[in-house]
């Protein structure tokens, strides 16, 4: 079957206020974890979860890319299909460390989504009754070396570009906005970063983005203590680029879809 990548055009989830119920449910469900950012967007509607709002939305994006490229045979094993429902695995656990799944009934109602949301459980959920084998979770990488970032290969950050870039500037603090001295300090930033990175190596945060593990490295510009900002480094033919600059908060979403950050500067 084809198989859409975008959550809402596969199911409907119900009003925002149904949604966000259901995404109540689940953070009650899972291993206790902050799902709110200390200073929500006031242009977002979910203040209580967003970011495991965005969590969910981002891991069926992965499982329904790996869905596609799977061969046929596998495919129930990524997302489970049955005529009269569908569920995949949300990646996250229970407190007694159950896999929880992501609930889909057949859509009745005539031009919609063809799944509706009926919620999130365990596998003891009668749901489950008839399906012999369920899915696993979304994978991001195939060696866990990947996950570590290699401090002995070299590092190129093209500052020029960042400090060109609007995009990247605007996430910069408001405290150095035309600061001349902007590009002294980010070169500086990125040095303490390299640094923090070889005296602990959980300084660099893996992240997925675009298909690839990739990590996030801290950038202290006004306190050598404090992340403002974080850089986004990639592998490229043996050594890692640096291209561009992420608020704390989009870092800590592209990296909480592979795990939990365990890091000292990156926190919801």
């Amino acid at each position: 079957m084809e198989m859409v990548k975008d959550l809402f055009s596969f199911a409907s989830l119900g009003s925002n206020e149904t949604w966000y119920s259901h995404l109540d449910q689940l953070a009650a469900l899972a291993i206790p974890e902050n799902w709110s950012y200390k200073n929500p967007n006031p242009e977002k509607k979910n203040r209580k979860t967003p970011i495991l709002e965005n969590y969910i939305i981002h891991t069926f994006r992965r499982l329904a890319c790996e869905y596609y490229d799977a061969e046929e045979e596998d495919r129930n094993t990524i997302i489970c299909f049955s005529e009269e429902k569908v569920c995949f695995n949300t990646g996250l656990y229970t407190k007694q460390y159950q896999y929880i799944y992501a609930l889909f009934k057949k859509n009745r109602v005539p031009n919609k989504q063809p799944w509706f949301l009926v919620g999130f459980s365990d596998d003891s959920d009668p749901f489950f009754r008839g399906i012999d084998k369920l899915p696993r979770r979304a994978r991001y990488f195939n060696d866990i070396k990947d996950l570590v970032f290699d401090t002995t290969a070299e590092l190129r950050v093209n500052s020029a570009h960042i400090l060109s870039n609007s995009e990247n500037v605007k996430r910069l603090p408001k405290e150095l906005a035309g600061s001349k001295y902007l590009t002294t300090l980010f070169t500086g930033a990125v040095e303490l970063a390299k640094k923090k990175v070889e005296a602990n190596y959980k300084a660099a945060v893996p992240q997925f983005y675009d298909d690839q593990v990739c990590f996030l490295l801290p950038i202290c510009l006004l306190d050598p203590g404090t992340a403002d900002v974080s850089l986004a480094v990639r592998w490229h033919d043996g050594y890692y680029t640096g291209h561009t600059c992420l608020t704390l908060d989009m870092a800590y979403n592209n990296a909480r879809l592979i795990a939990c950050p365990n890091s000292e500067w990156l926190k919801p």
